[in-house]
């Protein structure tokens, strides 16, 4: 990896083709998603003859991921044009410099479509730095077939959950069966799945005005459920502690789990030929506690141009056309990808051939975005460990949670 960073923060030599057409660069993770991409690229070029799109590809794992562009944006890197960025990276990008600002060329009729709760990380002091081209909101999926022989239907509480796992697993009494997976490895998606837990109950991470809420009732008495589920319940396994979103996907798509919290993405990779539980499956909103409701967390990535690209007008192009209503329509249907154009949901055809989408649309209007500060990653460094170690049993919440807001607040400054 220090190898390809070293590499890839040389500046760019530009060698003259015959054709002369500019080459632009688009940094994207490696992930199932992007599997449409070679043919909306040919799309692109096809309609813009004089510029070619090189993807390049970045490790599946999102920390690595950032850890790339930060050293090759501060080392004022110009050999990539377009970034595909988690959503809680624009403000730290943006404040530091590495974005050029798309105000004045992403026009207002092009944001107005796009999802507010996505489109708010995406301002800096009221200057527009990147835009979402697609959107994610953790969802709960099920084995339908089994809730259905055993009398149950989707839980829309965590009780409700807990009640229907312990049910189904001593109806069916398979050792291979487990009943509640998510993603428990220290990483990001941990913080994702944590929120769900946190929010689900009233509680947060922060007050209003950025003070931490870790040590608040209502969040240590979610982390103390969550953490329930493994060490006191067994309806998680302790193995959720290695899992992230494809490692809790291909165990849900195998057939040995009841419930899996995940994104969006994985509906139709699910439903795929040769998939155990093709036909079998449902997915509803992730739960909350009683006297609450479902707060899914925002997810998904948004494109911006490098502010070093030698080629800004022509990735400016790139980035206007992912943002089009067709083109977002066939990341819909092609992928299942989740669109940041809100408007694509009430298309016939789309309505048609996912009959899910309903229900997706209902949790991309229930979704809360993680906080949107330029601090966000460290804060998110922070918490991992913790989490971690109320996962493992390794620390009780409140334990963990008092340490985390130390930091936090002496990361704030608000000590």
């Amino acid at each position: 990896m220090l190898a390809a960073i070293s590499l890839s923060g040389c500046p760019r030599r530009e060698v003259s083709q015959p054709d002369q057409r500019v080459t632009l660069v688009f940094k994207h993770a490696q992930h199932p998603r992007y599997a449409f991409l070679t043919e909306l690229i040919q799309r692109f070029e096809a309609e813009n003859p004089g510029i070619r799109v090189r993807e390049e590809i970045l490790p599946a794992s999102t920390d690595e991921q950032h850890q790339f562009y930060v050293i090759n944006l501060a080392a004022r890197a110009a050999d990539f044009d377009v970034l595909d960025m988690d959503v809680i990276w624009v403000p730290e990008f943006a404040r530091a410099g590495w974005l050029m600002e798309l105000t004045p060329g992403v026009t207002e009729i092009e944001r107005a479509p796009l999802f507010p709760a996505a489109l708010r990380a995406d301002w800096l002091e009221e200057k527009l730095y990147a835009v979402p081209w697609f959107v994610d909101a953790g969802v709960l999926y099920y084995r339908k077939d089994l809730l259905d022989k055993h009398g149950f239907l989707p839980p829309q509480t965590y009780p409700e959950l807990l009640e229907t796992a312990r049910s189904v697993l001593t109806a069916e009494r398979d050792p291979k069966l487990t009943g509640f997976i998510w993603q428990g490895k220290q990483y990001e998606g941990l913080v994702c799945s944590a929120l769900e837990f946190i929010r689900g109950n009233g509680g947060d991470l922060l007050r209003e005005g950025g003070r931490p809420a870790l040590t608040e009732p209502p969040t240590l008495e979610a982390l103390h459920f969550m953490s329930d589920m493994v060490r006191r319940y067994d309806v998680t396994p302790p193995l959720v502690t290695t899992l992230n979103e494809e490692a809790s996907r291909h165990i849900f798509q195998s057939g040995r789990a009841i419930f899996m919290r995940n994104w969006p993405y994985a509906w139709p990779l699910l439903q795929q030929p040769g998939s155990r539980v093709a036909g079998r499956i449902g997915m509803t909103l992730v739960p909350h506690f009683p006297g609450h409701t479902s707060t899914p967390t925002l997810g998904g990535f948004h494109v911006g141009v490098n502010a070093r690209s030698p080629h800004k007008k022509e990735a400016l192009a790139f980035v206007r056309f992912l943002l089009r209503y067709d083109v977002q329509k066939q990341i819909l249907l092609q992928v299942g990808v989740l669109p940041a154009h809100s408007q694509v949901y009430d298309d016939a055809e789309v309505r048609q051939k996912l009959p899910q989408i309903s229900e997706l649309l209902h949790s991309l209007q229930q979704v809360e975005p993680r906080p949107a500060t330029p601090y966000y990653m460290m804060i998110s460094h922070i918490l991992q460990p913790e989490l971690s170690a109320v996962v493992a049993g390794i620390r009780p919440p409140k334990q963990a949670m008092r340490s985390a807001e130390l930091q936090i607040e002496h990361l704030l400054g608000l000590l």
